[in-house]
Parts: C-alpha cells; sequence; structure tokens
C-alpha cells in the first residue's frame, strides 16, 4: 500500500509542478510583453492642441482596452482554476480505487486529463496574448493616423 500512496502522491507533485510552471511561464511571458511595451512609450514633447487631443483619445482608448484585457484574464484563470479543482477531485478519486487495475486505469485517465488540461491552458494563453498583442497594435496604428 505504500508505493501506491507514494505513486499518488509523486502524481499530485507532478501535476502540481506542471501547473507552477505553466502559470510561471504566463506571468514571465505577460511581463515582457509589458517590458517591450513600454520600453517602446512614446515621450511627451512640448504641448500641441492636436497632439494632446490624439494623446488624450489613446490615453482612454488603452484604458478600455486594458480593462477588457484584465477582465478576460480573470475569466481565463477562474476557468483554469475550476479545471484545477476538477484535477484534484478526481486525484482524490484515484486514492479510493478498490484494486490494482482500477487504480491504474483511473490514474491513466487522471494523467491524460492533466495534459490536456495543460495543452489547453497553454494554447488558451497563447490566444489570449496574440488577442492582447493585435488590439494593443490596432490601437497604436489608430493613434498614429
Amino acid at each position: 500500500m505504500t508505493t501506491q500512496t507514494e505513486s499518488v502522491t509523486g502524481l499530485f507533485e507532478h501535476t502540481f509542478d506542471n501547473l507552477r510552471k505553466a502559470a510561471e511561464s504566463n506571468v514571465e511571458m505577460q511581463q515582457e510583453l509589458f517590458r517591450k511595451w513600454n520600453a517602446n512609450w512614446p515621450g511627451f514633447p512640448q504641448p500641441q492642441s492636436d497632439w494632446l487631443e490624439r494623446v488624450h483619445k489613446f490615453q482612454k482608448a488603452w484604458a478600455k482596452t486594458t480593462k477588457e484585457l484584465l477582465s478576460r484574464h480573470r475569466e481565463v484563470l477562474d476557468e483554469q482554476y475550476g479545471l484545477a479543482v476538477e484535477s484534484l477531485e478526481e486525484a482524490f478519486r484515484v486514492a479510493q480505487a478498490s484494486d490494482p487495475q482500477e487504480c491504474s486505469k483511473r490514474c491513466e485517465s487522471l494523467c491524460r486529463k492533466s495534459l490536456d488540461v495543460l495543452r489547453e491552458s497553454g494554447e488558451l494563453q497563447v490566444k489570449e496574448l496574440q488577442d492582447a498583442l493585435n488590439k494593443w497594435t490596432e490601437l497604436a496604428a489608430k493613434s498614429t493616423g
């Protein structure tokens, strides 16, 4: 029974380690994106009415876009935490297996589901990043035109 408990513990550790790595990667990617975008932020020249009007318009559009992106990011995180809770519940069901074959089947199912969740999470993060970059590019193009 000790080896079964150790294998379930190892499975939990591996699953949580992968989730932690995915979350860290997401945060690093967002930080790098903001660093690069802020490096290109235009300086403020002497006041000119047309230019100031465009800057104010850009700031309002930027604030709106950022709010929308952060709201979407919150939704994505809520979804990911929900999937993590489901995986945890399924992992507890693995520990309740009555025989080795059932335990093996449940472990395999849990591993497949965990990998699917990680894949979907990664794909969703890339899609969200692409959407954010598209919105920022569109916003920058409108402000210069």
